[in-house]
């Protein structure tokens, strides 16, 4: 339990460390007033995250800083450094994307990780870095500054950037640093979200240029008011005053945070940012929003917070600390009216889909592992092909194969099949349409899959590996058959089944994989049996009900034709004429011959 004599905290501002057993810093916090902020703390005895963190501490430290700001980075650095118990922060910040214009003669563009102050004036943090690097490919086409690391000393011949229209080339001496730096300042501008001011800017400088004659430098700044007003096209207006907002929605239960930005009323970006750290003090919102802003310098004017559950002390001492860094006021509440609220549900729109993203990588990941285990294998499977065999009522038997890498569908490898010669038995046609697809793949030099899933008992999974074994695969691929009614999972060696629980990331895996395989087999039979009902349909004195009659009773065209006149008329209702008239359209139309047998049918 923390006793400590409160007069001896400085009344200044700075930063204050709670510390528990044997010095760990359990909470870091900044105040405008240090003394004030930790008597708050041990005062509340009704939050029960107040109580918890007194409880825990043992010592109090702090650090007395020159000004907000400086407590603000402080903060931020120690929070970093010692991952404290109370705190939310961003989970590996370093590797947020970032746009920097460097300090050069003649500047250029780049993307990095993280901070690098040495390098230039940093733009972010951003989202995906390879929807960073689509943007700035594309904002460089309206902006064309260099992104090499080239030599302006002396002249030198254009690159490809140069060609793609992505760059003005200043390597070859015939840009002028005016014209260069007009396009880096209508850059800068533009990546602020600035793009009223650049545009007036511009506009004054196409004006002034040409009054002094200078036309290279007019046609230039017309050239980059043209591709400003390309991208504003495609930007979606969400406030009608063209105000500077930032949308901030959090899920705290779940450790993410999603960040819209708007400038001049349009939506320029959407961040989305995971979060770490067991519980907060001041909620996870107001540890996200300080450990965001103090990695950018484009703080706007207000932050709206949904859903608003920061208490008001904590909000008004968070705007103080910000109004520092931003050099003005700034107001953080929660959505007001149509438009306000309809950002907000962008942003959990956004949210929602980075969660489950991010949910979806984590099972994939999962699943690979716990299949290493359960199975004793000695590297985590990255493919599954699953085999499932389809008929109806007996005929019709087809099989399809669906091809699974790194827990994800790959429908480019998947494969459909017709059964040959064990229509009426599952068994059989297991073994068949196995020996069949593991055939092709050593014929032709393909890769073996890491597992091999059989939908069905111990009767399939035996099938499945006498196929494989007289193709000399006695070592290869794992074979895993899964029975659907108790989902258990049988594999070569063990006389009982395996049984995972139901939430087993494995098993929801390989569940996927059969169902894929099922619904794949049932969707080909399906098309197939249309098909041939349509077939039918072209035969004279046949309707949709004989159609249907002929394929409930021969289990493929090919056994239809070779049933005869006779057979079609004898097992039908059709008259021995119409049964004539099948076998007359099979072998016109589809090419059968008694000598042999169906051409078209495969």
């Amino acid at each position: 339990m923390l006793h400590i004599d409160t007069d001896l905290i400085p009344d200044s501002c700075g930063v204050y460390l709670f510390r528990g057993k044997g010095g760990k810093v359990i909470y870091v916090g900044k105040a405008v007033n240090i003394r004030s902020r930790v008597r708050s703390h041990l005062q509340n005895r009704r939050d029960r995250k107040e109580i918890k963190l007194t409880e825990s501490a043992e010592t109090v430290d702090w650090i007395a800083t020159g000004n907000e700001l400086e407590a603000l980075v402080l903060e931020d650095t120690l929070i970093k450094q010692y991952k404290p118990r109370f705190n939310i922060r961003l989970k590996d910040d370093k590797s947020y994307p970032y746009l920097v214009i460097t300090r050069e003669e003649f500047p250029a563009v780049r993307q990095v990780r993280g901070l690098h102050h040495e390098l230039g004036e940093h733009f972010g943090p951003h989202g995906d870095p390879r929807a960073v690097r689509r943007s700035l490919r594309w904002v460089r086409k309206v902006f064309p500054v260099r992104s090499c690391r080239r030599s302006m000393d002396r002249p030198s011949r254009p690159c490809l950037e140069h060609h793609l229209g992505r760059c003005v080339a200043p390597c070859t001496g015939q840009v002028s640093k005016d014209e260069y730096a007009l396009i880096v300042e209508g850059l800068r501008g533009f990546l602020s979200g600035k793009d009223d001011e650049v545009r007036e800017r511009l506009r004054k400088e196409m004006w002034e240029a040409s009054a002094a004659m200078n036309f290279e430098m007019a046609a230039l700044a017309r050239d980059l008011l043209k591709g400003i007003d390309r991208i504003r096209e495609g930007q979606h207006i969400v406030l009608m005053n063209g105000r500077d907002v930032d949308v901030v929605r959090l899920d705290e239960e779940r450790l993410a945070a999603a960040l819209i930005k708007v400038r001049g009323g349009k939506v320029i970006d959407a961040v989305m940012f995971d979060l770490e750290g067991e519980e907060s003090i001041n909620g996870a919102a107001a540890d996200f929003i300080s450990s965001y802003y103090v990695l950018t310098k484009d703080i706007p004017p207000r932050i709206i917070l949904a859903p608003m559950r920061m208490e008001a002390p904590v909000r008004e001492e968070l705007g103080h600390f910000l109004k520092a860094k931003r050099g003005s006021s700034l107001l953080i509440r929660g959505p007001r009216g149509k438009e306000e609220r309809s950002m907000v549900e962008m942003a959990d729109r956004n949210l929602g889909l980075f969660i489950r993203k991010r949910e979806s990588r984590a099972l994939k990941y999962e699943a690979g592992e716990r299949l290493k285990v359960v199975f004793g294998l000695e590297a985590t499977p990255d493919t599954v092909e699953g085999f499932d065999i389809s008929h109806l009522h007996g005929t019709g038997t087809v099989a399809s194969m669906v091809h699974f890498r790194n827990g994800k569908p790959l429908k480019s490898h998947y494969r459909k099949f017709r059964i040959r010669n064990a229509e009426n038995d599952d068994t059989a046609s297991m073994k068949e349409v196995v020996k069949r697809r593991y055939r092709r793949i050593l014929e032709r030099g393909g890769q073996l899959p890491d597992i091999i899933l059989i939908d069905g008992g111990k009767g399939q999974l035996n099938a499945a590996l006498s196929a494989l074994s007289e193709l000399g695969l006695e070592n290869g691929p794992l074979v895993v058959a899964i029975a659907k009614k108790e989902e258990e999972l049988y594999v070569k060696g063990r006389r009982s089944p395996l049984e995972l629980k139901r939430s087993d990331p494995g098993l929801k895996l390989l569940q996927r994989v059969r169902d894929e395989a099922h619904r794949f087999a049932v969707a080909y039979q399906r098309k197939l049996r249309e098909s041939e009902l349509d077939l039918l349909l072209n035969v004279r004195g046949i309707g949709s009900k004989r159609s249907l009659e002929l394929l409930n009773t021969f289990d493929s065209l090919r056994e239809m034709y070779s049933s005869g006149a006779e057979g079609i008329a004898d097992r039908t209702s059709l008259s021995p004429g119409t049964a004539e008239n099948v076998i007359r359209f099979l072998e016109e139309e589809m090419g059968f011959s008694k000598d042999e047998g169906s051409q078209g049918d495969s």
